[in-house]
């Protein structure tokens, strides 16, 4: 027995139009993928499409108030943070900010910046009843240094020192000058 097979006339396409369709599907297959890529990425990270983020201002040594400003016009968050001691740094700059500058945030972000307080202010040590020389190495060693030195006739040994001014335990800037008064012997 012998079978035959039965087609009907629109079953089989030509072949220009077969070529069509495949190009037609994969296009189609194309444009699915860049619109599930394009909704995924807005998805993830909207921002990194929309362009809202900013980097974060540099204001280290500008004022806290120019710093504040600076970084609210960007739409962050400026908070202080308190404030340390600083040598180079004058009182009421800003000596940290976290994050730190260059740094990519989206906004209202909060940024940290402490500002200076000025040099570390160092007691002004006794030395009362020393030698001018032993003094002087104190005087060092402790961050201030030796100003005008006055000689006071009269009253003890000759070269010894009999007050400071400021008077020993006051707080002084780091390397600030502390006049003393010296002995200058004889009676």
């Amino acid at each position: 027995m012998r079978m035959r097979r039965h087609t009907t006339p629109g079953f089989s396409l030509p072949a220009g139009t077969r070529w069509r369709r495949v190009l037609r599907d994969g296009g189609l297959v194309l444009l699915t993928f860049a619109v599930g890529y394009a909704i995924s990425v807005l998805w993830l990270s909207p921002s990194a499409v929309l362009g809202e983020d900013h980097p974060v201002p540099r204001v280290l040594g500008l004022p806290a108030a120019t710093a504040r400003a600076k970084i609210a016009e960007l739409g962050f968050r400026p908070r202080l943070d308190g404030d340390r001691p600083s040598p180079s740094v004058p009182r009421g700059s800003v000596i940290w900010q976290d994050p730190p500058p260059g740094m990519v945030l989206t906004p209202n972000t909060t940024v940290q910046l402490v500002v200076s307080s000025g040099p570390q202010s160092v007691t002004v040590p006794d030395v009362i009843g020393m030698a001018l020389s032993s003094a002087e190495k104190i005087f060092d060693a402790a961050g201030v240094k030796v100003g005008v030195v006055d000689t006071v006739r009269g009253g003890g040994e000759l070269g010894v020192v009999i007050a400071t001014r400021p008077a020993p335990g006051n707080g002084r800037p780091r390397g600030s000058a502390v006049d003393l008064v010296v002995s200058g012997g004889g009676s």
